[in-house]
């Protein structure tokens, strides 16, 4: 009897050291999903979730099965079973250092293969430059040229261009680096140089801004929507600076043939007051496009986007 009574106690403490073992793993399990869980995991992903609940229902797509993906991403990795140990106790496995420079990759979340490399380039040399209205103001976010980009890049993706987006802070950079707002080509330099040479298949590189005009000068409708103009900047003071001319002339060209009236053409700039080369001397396949103005609305710029990304997307595809 005595026996069996120590065998029945054994198992009962085995069962209760397991009991508090599961409940353990189920804790720690639920806590790193829950606090490492996240919606977004970008601006760009960020941006995209918020305009999902206003009229611009096109820019973002949610499915369950990535978001269950998702959620068992956080507690292990299917192809690194060592995750588990990282994720659930905290376990840190050795790995490799890779100091090689990546510039933001294309990943297809099925087959974890980097794509075809990519075609466009955006960035904002004066990322604060914004737009007016306040349709974000709960989220204490004005919508700008920052905004601009990623629409640009979300529609030029659906026309099967890959494009990429600068999505680091020019201003905190600026700011670390004691360097005023005439310095902001230079500090967009410091990132887009090493862009450009990650990335020899560039065909098409765009600094985005938004211009300072009367809304009378800078909006037209076409097709019944309010859109805001765009005008091209190509600067005159460097030796190649014929070769950005050509690429701006002809994306004009083929917007006016298009959309006369949605272009106000392009301006060569240099001299005194001008900046006169707006880092497109570090390639022949550089421009910079002015979408709107400070009296433009995002919906008015979304309206261009709409307009301008497949020709944009046409034009890369002939390049």
């Amino acid at each position: 009897m005595k026996k069996v009574k120590t065998v029945k106690r054994r198992k009962f403490k085995y069962r209760i050291l397991l009991y508090v073992f599961l409940v353990f793993i189920g804790y720690e399990v639920s806590y790193n999903v829950i606090m490492n869980f996240k919606l977004a995991n970008t601006n760009e992903d960020f941006i995209k979730g918020l305009l999902a609940d206003s009229n611009y229902h096109m820019l973002y797509e949610r499915k369950a099965n990535n978001l269950l993906n998702k959620m068992f991403s956080y507690v292990f990795d299917i192809n690194e079973p060592v995750s588990i140990l990282e994720n659930t106790f905290h376990f840190k496995a050795n790995k490799t250092e890779n100091t090689g420079y990546v510039s933001n990759p294309k990943i297809d979340e099925t087959s974890s293969k980097i794509e075809t490399p990519p075609l466009v380039y955006i960035y904002n040399s004066h990322q604060s430059e914004s737009y007016k209205g306040d349709v974000l103001k709960p989220y204490n976010i004005k919508p700008g040229v920052m905004m601009a980009s990623y629409i640009l890049e979300d529609r030029l993706e659906k026309s099967d261009i890959n494009t990429l987006v600068l999505e680091d802070n020019l201003i905190d950079y600026m700011n670390l680096n004691n360097m005023n707002h005439a310095s902001s080509y230079k500090a967009s330099r410091e990132f887009i140089t090493k862009v450009i040479t990650a990335n020899p298949s560039l065909e098409l590189i765009i600094d985005l801004h938004r211009d300072s005009i009367s809304k009378e000068k800078s909006t037209v409708v076409i097709n019944n929507k309010s859109c805001a103009k765009i005008i091209f900047v190509v600067g005159n003071e460097y030796d190649s600076y014929q070769n950005n001319l050509d690429l701006t002339n002809k994306l004009n060209n083929m917007i006016k043939e298009k959309y006369p009236s949605l272009t106000r053409g392009v301006l060569v700039k240099g001299g005194n007051n001008s900046n006169g080369v707006y880092n497109q001397d570090l390639s022949p396949k550089m421009t910079l496009i002015e979408i709107g103005s400070d009296t433009n609305t995002i919906d008015e710029v979304l309206n261009t986007i709409e307009l301008l990304s497949p020709i944009i997307a046409e034009y890369v595809s002939g390049a």
